[in-house]
Parts: C-alpha cells; structure tokens; sequence
C-alpha cells in the first residue's frame, strides 16, 4: 500500500495509459479521482475500483474548459480536503501529414495534450502550496525525443508538456511541489491502435506497464525527483 490515503487525480482515467494507472493506483491504497468527459466510462472504472475495497470519486471534466478544471479541483477538495497528486494523462492523438493537418486539428491537439496539462497544473498548484506540497505526472512521449513524419501537431504537443515540466519542476521544489514527466513508447492504447490497426500489441507496451513506472514516482523513493524525464519503451524480441 505505497499510496496508502493518498488523493490522487488523474486524468484520461476512462481508458488506455489514465485508466491503468488510475485501476492500479487505488491497489496501492490511494483515493482515486477518475476524470474524463466520458462519463460512464469513468462511472465503470470507479466501479471497479469500489468492488476491490477501494476509493473512488467521478468528476466528469474536459481539460480544455478552464472552469470545468477547476469544479474538477473544487469537488476533489470538497470530498477528500486535499489533493496530494495529479497525472495528467487526457491526450489525443490526431496524425497526418503537414498539408492535411488542419489548423482545427493543430488546435485542438494543442488545446488537449498541453492546455489541458497547464490547466490542471495551476489548479492543483495553490492547494498544494497551502498544504506544503505535492507531486504533478506530465504524460509525454517518447516521440519527442525521435519525431516522425507526419505528426507534427501531436509532437509539437508533447515537446510543450516536457518544456512546461521542467519550467514547473524549477517553479515547485522550492513549494514541494514535484513535477516529473513520463515519455512512454508505442503504447497498445485505443488511441494508438486507432491509428495503427496493423500494429501488433504484442510488440507494444501495455498501459499497466506505463502505469507500474508511473506508480514508481509517487513512491518514497521519489521523494527527490524534480524535473525527471523518464523514457519506458517495449524491449523488441530477440534483444
């Protein structure tokens, strides 16, 4: 039970990386806040929860709207009094070449993957000031360290969430604020998947494999990590 009385939101929590982490987080003992704009997906994952003994609270929210983010916030504080974490997974992935990336897909890929990631910093940051801290997760990728072709919006994304970490991993260690971020490799995720209906999943990374490295920052032996980049890919067969 490393998490053991922890509150922890986290977001995207109705499928795919968020889910799994949310699932394997309350394992640990922490109070789950499950969030996402679907919301009897989530209603399903807090049920799941529920049923092995675990704390669950639902608030349906859209990270990109500034107000339902901060009723995500208010409600988490309302139930629990406090919020000792944040993942901030909700993400979307729209792919296709330069010339036919709309700005309405730039948009809103920008407006989701990183907005949405700022908007939920800041509200999470003054309770966790006044509390005398906390720690943040960033969901990256680990395409921003090898981009491909034909993913500029989603790349150009997920380089702001790393940008944004370490200018708020500097922002927070002085607060105890923890702000770290997670790269993850070609995930079997819905979203992933979607895009790639060839891909075989045996070759990629499973969401519950994303989440026990996650799980590792909101351990004690974190207890140090500001601004920590950490890249988890799929070991190819043979290797």
């Amino acid at each position: 039970m490393q998490l053991e009385d922890q509150v922890i939101i986290v977001t995207g929590s109705s499928q795919g990386i968020g889910k799994a982490i949310a699932l394997l987080f309350s394992t640990q003992g922490a109070k789950v806040v499950v969030v996402s704009r679907h919301t009897d997906d989530c209603e399903t994952i807090a049920d799941r929860i529920r049923s092995k003994s675990g704390q669950a609270l639902v608030v349906p929210a859209d990270v990109r709207d500034e107000a339902q983010v901060a009723r995500m916030v208010q409600v988490t504080l309302a139930c629990f009094g406090r919020v000792d974490g944040l993942v901030n997974a909700a993400g979307v992935g729209l792919l296709a070449p330069l010339s036919d990336t709309t700005l309405e897909m730039w948009q809103h890929t920008l407006d989701v993957n990183l907005t949405g990631t700022f908007l939920c910093c800041r509200a999470v940051w003054a309770p966790m000031v006044r509390q005398g801290g906390g720690h943040i997760l960033n969901i990256s990728s680990s395409a921003v360290r090898d981009p491909h072709a034909g993913w500029s919006a989603y790349c150009a994304s997920k380089a702001g969430v790393v940008a944004l970490t370490e200018s708020l991993a500097k922002e927070g260690y002085p607060l105890g604020i923890r702000v770290n971020v997670l790269l993850p490799g070609a995930t079997a995720t819905e979203m992933r998947l979607t895009n790639f209906p060839s891909d075989d999943p045996a070759q990629l990374l499973a969401p519950e494999d994303v989440a026990e490295v996650a799980l590792l920052f909101f351990t004690n032996t974190a207890t140090h990590l500001y601004g920590a980049h950490l890249e988890v890919r799929k070991r190819p067969r043979g290797l």
